[in-house]
């Protein structure tokens, strides 16, 4: 009753679009925080920073070495590393980092590839092989890193597959078998999710897993649609994004971007088990993801991108057909010297 009263006070509508208008701010203005506080270059040096700055680094120079006809390269690239080597040593973290142990194979390579073009008397190659030398305990004798061939006629017999039928057979499904998860499936799911492509290959989405009844009840409270999911017999995946893995502001939205690829992959690599899935979108205000951050233990650098629910089929499931749009409606070939126009 008080309600309808209000709403008949002229100028409702406008005190309520300002009242919007304000809470969205407030977000946006936590959004910009957050990520100046936690993004690579902010003041304070984490481990976790120092990893992703790596990893960075690394992969531009994986992407030198797969150069037809290379010339002399890398000597920022080279000198970071050992910056960040130096760096990641001096505060003491742990030393099975898979960033730290890459970074020394990744030199390694870095040298083996100098010698293979004879470029020793070279400024970097110097700078690479005097700092091996004087690390030879960091050392293993399987180089990390570095490049691979690919073969055209691998790619045809391992890629063939119906893949347009595989993608039609995969619906959302709101209700699932009650059978549990097996922890092999699961890791099996997440390790072909890992073969998605992240920016600069810095790997920053993570993987959590609802495995007591107080974090499902905790994903159950802050997820918005599951109204009609039947959770019963549901698992729950948090899915997430660092944002210490992002070097630069160009960069604020690549999280979200990246997180959407590795679930995308994941919910199909799911699928390919057995398992089905659907995803519930994080849609809360910023001060509702920080409670359920802290609720559920992930570390504060972490964005919540999406929730998903799944399990083994049932032996029958009924989802919306979901039709797509006419190719019509969402391709076009772009024919323009100018002026905007499109065929």
């Amino acid at each position: 009753m008080i309600k309808k009263i209000i709403k008949k006070i002229p100028g409702f509508s406008k005190i309520n679009a300002v009242r919007i208008f304000l809470k969205t701010s407030h977000d946006f203005n936590k959004d910009k925080k957050f990520f100046f506080k936690h993004y690579i270059n902010s003041n304070n040096i984490t481990k976790e920073k120092l990893e992703y700055d790596t990893l960075m680094v690394i992969h531009t120079l994986e992407k030198a070495f797969a150069v037809t006809n290379p010339r002399v390269f890398g000597k920022d690239k080279v000198n970071k590393i050992i910056k960040n080597i130096k760096e990641y040593e001096k505060h003491d973290f742990d030393r099975n980092s898979f960033a730290y142990n890459l970074a020394y194979g990744t030199l390694q390579h870095y040298a083996k590839v100098f010698e293979s073009h004879s470029w020793q008397n070279t400024e970097e190659y110097k700078t690479v092989n005097d700092f091996l030398n004087e690390h030879k305990d960091c050392l293993t004798d399987s180089i990390l890193g570095g490049a691979s061939d690919i073969y055209r006629q691998d790619v045809l017999d391992k890629g063939h597959i119906d893949y347009d039928s595989f993608l039609s057979s995969r619906r959302t499904v709101r209700s699932y078998s009650s059978v549990t998860l097996k922890d092999s499936d699961i890791e099996k799911a997440i390790r072909m999710a890992q073969k998605s492509p992240t920016a600069c290959n810095r790997q920053m989405v993570k993987f959590y897993y609802m495995d007591s009844d107080y974090a499902k009840d905790v994903v159950r409270k802050n997820g918005q649609g599951f109204g009609l999911v039947d959770t019963t017999n549901a698992s729950f995946f948090v899915i997430t994004f660092d944002m210490s893995g992002w070097g630069f502001v160009g960069e604020r939205n690549q999280g979200w971007f990246n997180a959407g690829l590795v679930s995308m992959n994941f919910v199909n690599a799911l699928h390919s088990l057995g398992i089905g899935s659907c995803f519930i979108q994080f849609a809360n205000t910023f001060k509702e993801e920080e409670t359920m951050k802290k609720e559920l233990g992930i570390p504060d650098s972490e964005r919540i991108a999406v929730i998903i629910t799944c399990g083994y089929y049932d032996e029958v499931s009924c989802s919306p057909l979901s039709l797509r749009r006419p190719l019509s409606e969402i391709y076009r070939k772009v024919k323009t010297n100018g002026g905007g126009t499109i065929d």
